[in-house]
């Protein structure tokens, strides 16, 4: 009798083993799933972090390319407008030039 039911028990305990092992091993099998997609949600919100600060700095280029632009138009005015000044005096130079030697 005794025979019998360490060989019962050793069946149910068997039984419970083989679950446990199959139970555990799906454990295991979670654990893998939820570090990749850790992984990848991780891999996603640097990638959009990297993305998103792309966007700022290609909009702060564009700013600075902007700014530069009209720097170089303000630029391009100034000498005109220097040159204007200079062909003026120029001018005025040659008119004194020619009312110095009439009345010279």
């Amino acid at each position: 009798m005794i025979l019998i039911y360490q060989s019962v028990l050793i069946i149910i305990f068997d039984k419970k083993r083989k679950t446990l092992i199959n139970d555990y091993e799906k454990l295991l099998n979670l654990k893998d799933w939820y570090e990749k997609v850790s992984e990848e949600a991780s891999r996603s919100y640097l990638m959009e972090s990297v993305e998103k600060r792309g966007h700022e700095l290609i909009n702060q280029l564009n700013l600075l390319n902007t700014k530069l632009v009209k720097i170089q138009e303000h630029h391009k005015n100034l000498q005109e407008g220097q040159q204007e000044l200079h062909d003026g005096l120029l001018e005025e130079h040659k008119l004194l030039n020619q009312y110095f030697e009439n009345y010279s």
